[in-house]
């Protein structure tokens, strides 16, 4: 386990980078598209895809967003109160936030399939370059990796904590002292 953890480690975090990369596309492409409506409007020019792109790009974003906020610790965190409290409390709340995140993220698997098997047809307005809508499903996918990839990352960070690795901490964390 000492030898794997390191490699998934590395691997969930390259994930993490392009997931990154990848929501903050779909935010420029948002903006392009915003930018683009707002500046050709005045002088008659209106596309009426670009709104449901946007929408689109959108939850791609939140989705794939999902995975690197969590990955890289930017998520909300009340471990001010565990550290008050001491060294036994932090360690508690590590493996209870972990086991926690597997069951949110265990229970939106679980009901994966089902949610896919609703989402059909075409999303009104997405056009592709190909002269076809996307499916509605293509909204639930990143959603699916991402949730994936948060579950597998609590199941590294569970092991960690058996194995005796320290925890480590966002760069957004203060001593007790301050």
């Amino acid at each position: 386990m000492n030898a794997i953890l390191p490699v998934l480690d590395r691997v969930l975090e390259g994930l993490a980078r392009l997931f990154l990369v990848l929501a903050n596309l779909c935010l420029l492409l948002m903006l392009i598209g915003t930018t683009i409506t707002i500046l050709g409007r005045p002088v008659g020019i209106s596309f009426y895809w670009m709104y449901p792109w946007t929408m689109q790009f959108f939850v791609w974003m939140a989705f794939l967003g999902f995975f690197a906020v969590y990955r890289r610790g930017k998520d909300i965190a009340v471990d001010f109160v565990m550290r008050r409290i001491g060294p036994g409390a932090m360690v508690a709340s590590r493996y209870f936030a972990a086991l926690m995140i597997l069951v949110v993220t265990g229970v939106i698997l679980s009901q994966m399939p089902r949610l896919l098997d609703t989402q059909v047809g075409v999303i009104d307005g997405v056009i592709t370059p190909w002269g076809w809508e996307l499916e509605r499903f293509t909204l639930t996918w990143p959603l699916a990796v991402s949730s994936g990839l948060i579950f597998l990352n609590a199941l590294a960070e569970l092991a960690k904590a058996a194995l005796g690795w320290p925890e480590i901490m966002p760069d957004h964390h203060y001593s007790a002292d301050e």
